[in-house]
């Protein structure tokens, strides 16, 4: 798939891309987003919900012609984040463990530069959990745990962001990452 992306519009609080073209797609091409938030205002890690004090990354795709798909979702596949907390509990020392939720858990963990890092890592590599589901709400039938991730051949630029009240300091994410890549 070609890299297609051109920004409609930038604001403090959202992102609004639209695709320049999806001609010619063949079966396998995929379509990757991700999403970057800038929290040092934070003590402890940021966790994805509904709450407003969460972060969501939200994706709407509109196709044609129709298909019989209503919504698709992914994680880090649930065996991996299980793997990563007991072994933050036993090389880490880490308050995790495998009787509190995947929330309480990542609270339990003291986010150093390098925990970030290692987790950055992890989802970054680790295969996904997907949950697909058609028009009539039931899950398509398939294997969807331990799905790969689609391999990224040409990555694009994080976009600038200069929304000086909502970040630290003034600087974007990028500055951010520049800054950490300079030491």
């Amino acid at each position: 798939m070609n890299n297609l992306h051109s920004f409609l519009a930038i604001s403090c609080h959202f992102d609004i891309m639209s695709l320049d073209s999806l001609n010619n797609k063949i079966i396998g091409d995929s379509l990757l987003t991700t999403c970057h938030y800038l929290t040092l205002d934070r003590e402890n890690i940021t966790l994805g919900g509904f709450a407003i004090s969460d972060e969501m990354c939200v994706n709407y795709v509109h196709y044609y012609p129709k298909m019989n798909l209503e919504v698709c979702k992914s994680s880090i596949d649930t065996k991996v984040l299980g793997s990563y907390f007991r072994y933050m509990k036993q090389y880490n020392d880490e308050a995790t463990s495998e009787s509190k939720g995947v929330d309480e858990n990542y609270h339990s963990i003291h986010w150093s530069q390098a925990n970030a890092d290692f987790l950055h890592h992890l989802f970054y590599n680790a295969p996904l959990s997907m949950q697909c589901n058609q028009s009539s709400g039931d899950r398509f039938p398939g294997f969807w745990n331990g799905v790969p991730r689609t391999e990224i051949l040409y990555p694009l630029p994080l976009p600038k962001r200069r929304c000086a009240s909502t970040m630290s300091a003034g600087k974007s994410f990028n500055d951010v990452e520049a800054d950490e890549e300079e030491e």
